[in-house]
C-alpha cells in the first residue's frame, strides 16, 4: 500500500464508510479530513524540499509576511494553531533568519513576527511547488468537477461558527 492509501474495507471504519456503497454513504467530515491529511501530506513534501519542515511554516510566514501584522496572541486565532506550537515555529523560523519578532509599537510586551525578505522568498517557493504538485495530484478531475469542488469547499470553509457573533 502507498503512503496515504487507505483501505476503506477495514472494519474500524465501516462508521465512517461502507465500502461497498461508495462516496455517497461516507461521513463528510470524514472524507473532508481523509482529503485534508492527505493534500497536506502532498504539500508537506514540497515545503521539506525547500527547508521548511511543513505547511504550518508557510501558513506561519504568510500571516506574518502581510501587511496588518498580528501578534502572536492573534495569530494562533487566525491560524488554529495552539500558542505552545506557534512559539515552537516561531523559534524554528527566526533560527533559520525567515522571521523576526518584533515589540508591539504600542505595547512593548507584545511580540509581531515579520517574515524576512529570504523567508518570504522561501514561502514563495515553497507555495509554488505545492501548489503546483497538488494540481498534478488533482489533474484527473474534470474542470467543471474542479471549479465546483473548489465553489463547495469555499462555502463550507465560510460557515459561521456556533459561538460566533453576528457582524
Amino acid at each position: 500500500m502507498i503512503p496515504g492509501d487507505l483501505q476503506l474495507d477495514t472494519p474500524a471504519l465501516e462508521p465512517c464508510s461502507d465500502s461497498s456503497t461508495g462516496p455517497e454513504s461516507a461521513e463528510i467530515v470524514w472524507m473532508l479530513r481523509r482529503a485534508e491529511r492527505r493534500l497536506t501530506e502532498i504539500f508537506n513534501e514540497e515545503c521539506r524540499a525547500v527547508g521548511l519542515r511543513d505547511v504550518r511554516d508557510t501558513l506561519v510566514l504568510g500571516v506574518a509576511r502581510q501587511a496588518d501584522r498580528q501578534s502572536q496572541t492573534e495569530m494562533t486565532k487566525t491560524l488554529g494553531i495552539d500558542k505552545s506550537t506557534l512559539g515552537l515555529i516561531l523559534d524554528r523560523l527566526e533560527s533559520h533568519g525567515w522571521l523576526v519578532r518584533e515589540a508591539h509599537p504600542e505595547n512593548r510586551k507584545l511580540r509581531i513576527p515579520r517574515t524576512t525578505p529570504e523567508g518570504s522568498a522561501k514561502l514563495d517557493e515553497a507555495n509554488i511547488r505545492g501548489r503546483d504538485t497538488v494540481r498534478r495530484a488533482l489533474d484527473g478531475l474534470p474542470q467543471d468537477e474542479m471549479a465546483a469542488f473548489r465553489s463547495t469547499l469555499w462555502q463550507v470553509a465560510r460557515i459561521p461558527r456556533a459561538d460566533a457573533v453576528p457582524e
